[in-house]
């Protein structure tokens, strides 16, 4: 393997030169062939002075992008052979490169090509997706290829990668480095992106048939067309563009540069519907072959509404958001881009104690997904789960729709999700507008799902609330260490959005709202945040939460105090909620008695002291940060990474005072209606901000004693 070697190490080794020069008394005495000199050699370069890449330069011309690749920046290039070029084209039953339209090798150079990060091959290991896209806003799909090669001590295993089903990376000739990136020559065909609808993906599968044809019948196939809103343009907001001050430090926030529309399908096989009354874990005695089996089964889940016109098979019937088929097929669809490693974050979360868990809306009305990470490390899975059923992932599953906790008993299996399709269908996987994904089995919003998976505390991150922030590409890599805030990154940004970006928020004219990108040394669930604020005046803040089943609940805003916020009032449904919150830290602990949760020392009267103070503080309305999220030290130079997150190098928000949840409301919620919370604020002088970080959705079951008596854990 190559080394690479960036500028500023060339650059070093020049001055060696000359100093190692300067020290010798003779520039004679050294052989001209012994003396180093550094020839600066761009992307633009390489592919110029390659004869073996003379048809992906042509492609490059053709695409208008060479002068780009001559400029300093950060590209990883997945550059194809002339014979996989060669391939390439005469799967198209062409000859020439010159036979492609500019418009389509355009297409093809920037889906070949990352522009904002430096990829080595050792960097690809561990991904599904790459964390950074490609120049057309897409992630790279990444399968793993192990080979073993002969060194000088030996045969030694190591790994080179299909990307996006279609190119290997040549894994004798990558890690090529240039002056502005690193090049990774592939082989076999070049590195390819469907252009097709996800829809229209979907329904060319052979695996997937039956799912496709319910799309189709229940007209949610014609619902996932939208690609972007062609009416907005960020260069109309820029003047929004600036550093906004927040605590003791400023960040520069940045406009969305695009509003994308975005959509995933969680799909069923046909050889799993094939075999589904062998499955113990669904309860159905007949295999599904056909949509009608499909609908059959869908009434099993859905009985309500049965003999009513909109409940029947027909055409008309199918199409309405009340008949079963469509209610079962809706539920596995998202309004929103989930890439596999994005569907959840390990950010700040402790996976020994928890697994991550996100909360998604889905298109069918009223009704919620959820959405875990599930590892072997905690005590939330069941004995026997098989969570290695995902090649080359072994330890981490994602499921759809599970739950498991032993102190309480209860227990739903779910399904799986796995990140890739069948080879056939690799390439089109990730399409214009979307992804789909493999499950193993059907889920749905059924009344047992209802009782069982949403018999739990919904701790439900804000950056999932919206989709366009995941259409969009808002949230930024999932290892987000010290970022030097006040710069303007293309790493962690910070997001301003203008009034009408996001969909079914209501806000005041004078009102900034603003992402701050994730961060493991914030004091914020997931690492980032939400901010309101004004330089103006007060402002209002208007915001639809997820869909729950109807019941008794608690809602819980969970937020840091820190002294440079604000004072806000609370609306649900247009009702306010008790006194204005107070974000501050001004005299916080006096006033409320808090103490940390968990002590060095496990004393009996020191944790008995703990849990009374906890309990002192349900009382009034306050809960301890979740003990399962922590934050790291952010004065630490080598702060650990997601991964590396552990009891020894983090503290637990339930002993940082500043990190809290406060009760916002307490009653029914739920059912055929989406509730709805406002935020006044009643003071914010100086440009005060309120904080929004995560909202708990916790049922009465859970807030409140169960039968035995055990309270809600503290994770």
């Amino acid at each position: 393997m190559k080394k690479i070697l960036s500028f500023k190490i060339y650059a070093l080794l020049t001055l060696l030169t000359v100093a190692v020069a300067g020290l010798t008394s003779c520039k004679d005495d050294i052989p001209e062939d012994s003396l180093y000199t550094y020839q600066s050699e761009m992307l633009s370069d390489f592919l110029r002075n390659n004869e073996n890449f003379s048809l992906f330069a042509r492609m490059v011309e053709k695409a208008g992008k060479m002068d780009l690749f001559s400029t300093y920046g950060t590209y990883t290039c997945f550059a194809p052979t002339n014979d996989a070029v060669n391939s390439y084209l005469a799967g198209l039953g062409l000859s020439s490169v010159e036979e492609l339209s500019d418009n389509e090798c355009d297409t093809l150079v920037c889906t070949m090509t990352i522009a904002s990060k430096v990829f080595s091959l050792t960097d690809l290991e561990g991904y599904t997706f790459l964390e950074d896209n490609n120049m057309l806003g897409r992630a790279l799909k990444l399968q793993e290829v192990p080979m073993t090669i002969q060194t000088e001590y030996g045969e030694q295993e190591v790994s080179t990668f299909i990307v996006n089903g279609s190119g290997q990376v040549i894994y004798e000739l990558a890690n090529d480095s240039v002056e502005n990136g690193i090049v990774h020559p592939i082989g076999g065909s070049v590195v390819r992106a469907s252009s097709d609808l996800l829809p229209d993906v979907i329904r060319k599968d052979p695996a997937v048939s039956i799912f496709a044809e319910a799309m189709v019948l229940t007209g949610l196939h014609d619902q996932m067309v939208r690609r972007e809103d062609v009416s907005y343009n960020y260069h109309d907001y820029e003047d929004l563009e600036g550093e906004y001050h927040s605590d003791n430090h400023d960040n520069w926030c940045w406009v969305p540069r695009t509003r994308r529309y975005r959509y995933t399908a969680f799909c069923v096989t046909d050889e799993v519907l094939n075999h589904y009354s062998e499955y113990d874990d669904v309860g159905y005695n007949k295999n599904i072959y056909t949509w009608e089996d499909l609908y059959d089964y869908a009434c099993t889940v859905y009985p309500e509404g049965a003999g009513q016109s909109y409940y029947a098979k027909t055409e008309s019937a199918l199409k309405d958001e009340r008949n079963p088929l469509h209610k079962l097929i809706a539920y596995h669809l998202l309004d929103r881009l989930g890439i596999y490693e994005k569907l959840y974050s390990n950010c700040t979360i402790l996976r020994t104690l928890i697994n991550p868990t996100e909360w998604y809306p889905t298109m069918n009305p009223y009704s919620t997904m959820k959405v875990e990470c599930v590892y072997s490390a905690n005590k939330f899975h069941k004995d026997g789960e098989d969570l290695t059923a995902v090649d080359g992932i072994n330890d981490g599953v994602v499921y759809l729709n599970h739950i498991y906790d032993p102190d309480r008993g209860i227990y739903h299996r779910g399904a799986i999700v796995y990140p890739d399709v069948s080879e056939e269908m690799a390439n089109n996987q990730n399409c214009e507008n979307g992804i789909y994904y493999y499950i193993d089995r059907l889920i749905d919003y059924g009344q047992t799902t209802q009782n069982t998976v949403f018999n739990a505390r919904m701790r439900m991150d804000l950056y999932t609330f919206w989709p366009e922030l995941m259409n969009n590409d808002i949230r930024t890599t999932q290892t987000n260490l010290h970022d030097a805030t006040t710069s303007k990154t293309t790493n962690c940004k910070n997001y301003i959005f203008p009034t009408g970006y996001l969909d079914h928020v209501e806000s005041s004219d004078d009102g900034d709202f603003i992402y701050q990108g994730a961060r493991n040394y914030y004091w914020s669930y997931e690492g980032d945040e939400f901010n309101l604020r004004s330089d103006k005046g007060l402002y209002d803040f208007t915001f639809e939460l997820p869909p729950v089943p109807a019941g008794q609940y608690q809602v819980r805003l969970g937020f840091a105090l820190i002294p440079s916020r604000g004072i806000g009032q609370f609306y649900l449904d247009g009702k306010p909620q008790g006194i204005p919150l107070d974000m501050r830290i001004t005299g916080w602990e006096d006033k409320t008695g808090w103490k940390a949760l968990y002590t060095a020392n496990n004393n009996a009267t020191l944790r008995a002291n703990a849990e009374q103070n906890k309990k002192d503080l349900h009382n009034q309305g306050w809960y301890h940060g979740p003990a399962s999220i922590r934050c790291v030290a952010s004065s630490s130079s080598n702060a650990p990474t997601d991964n590396d997150l552990a009891l020894s190098n983090s503290t637990p928000f339930c002993n940082i005072a500043n990190t809290i949840r406060r009760v916002i409301y307490t009653g029914p919620l739920g059912g055929d209606k989406r509730n709805k919370i406002r935020i006044r604020s009643v003071w914010s002088e100086g440009g005060a901000e309120l904080m929004f970080d995560y909202i708990e959705i916790v049922p009465k079951s859970v807030y409140g004693l169960d039968t035995a008596g055990s309270a809600e854990d503290d994770l």
